[in-house]
């Protein structure tokens, strides 16, 4: 059986041979294909037109400010009505009257009376108590008689066109006797009657004070009253005190 072991490997020789030859072929065939090298592609971006606005970059708008309330809490009404206030009411002080009170004396006119021309002295309560110094309320009394109107309630003040102003006033309790300083201007009016007028106002109003007797003496700067209101020339002379 030699012949046949000679064949069996003589068979398997060329097979061995033809399958190393493919081998060779594919080999050869592979060799020759070209490989591919990967090339990058660089895209140029396009350029934008000239007159086309380039638009803005981004920026961050910032977030706007949170507002901060603060919270204010009314009270709720109550139920118990919060009592008002009373109101305190002050009372008008007494008005003094009778021989409490301090006076001026104003002319009511043609009443047939004994002043001046036929007139009247009509007393006329000034609201102010006395203080029971003689010469400190003659002076109020004579300054509120040196008014500057015509008419008070209703009665004439002729000495209203005159500027005359209390200085000094003085009271002697022992005699009784009144002396009253006066600065200023005696002004007449172009009645013939309104010299005994002013002059029976002065001294009833300074009279009217318990314990002023006689006939006080009244001076306009150093000047005798009197004798201002008895010389006025083409008048009556004011009757005496």
């Amino acid at each position: 059986m030699p012949g046949k072991n000679h064949l069996s490997v003589g068979f398997i020789f060329i097979i061995i041979l033809v399958i190393a030859l493919t081998g060779c072929s594919t080999s050869a065939q592979n060799s020759e294909q070209p490989t591919a090298v990967a090339t990058s592609t660089v895209v140029e971006p396009t350029p934008l037109p000239t007159n086309t606005p380039v638009p803005p970059t981004d920026t961050a708008t910032p977030l706007p400010l949170t507002a901060t309330f603060t919270a204010t809490f009314t009270p709720l009404p109550s139920d118990t009505p919060t009592p008002e206030p009373m109101a305190t009411e002050t009372p008008p002080p007494p008005t003094p009257s009778g021989d409490d009170a301090i006076y001026i004396y104003l002319i009511q006119t043609n009443t047939g009376g004994p002043v001046a021309c036929g007139d009247s002295l009509i007393k006329v309560n000034t609201g102010l108590w006395r203080t029971g110094d003689n010469a400190a309320d003659i002076a109020t009394a004579l300054r509120k008689l040196f008014v500057k109107s015509q008419y008070i309630a209703g009665l004439y003040n002729p000495i209203y066109l005159s500027n005359m102003t209390v200085v000094s006033t003085d009271f002697n309790p022992n005699t009784g006797y009144a002396t009253v300083d006066f600065t200023g201007t005696y002004v007449r009016s172009g009645d013939r009657c309104d010299d005994g007028r002013v002059h029976d106002q002065i001294w009833t109003t300074i009279r009217q004070f318990p314990g002023v007797k006689g006939n006080p003496m009244v001076r306009l700067d150093g000047n005798l009253v009197g004798d201002i209101l008895s010389t006025a020339p083409g008048r009556e002379k004011p009757k005496k005190p």
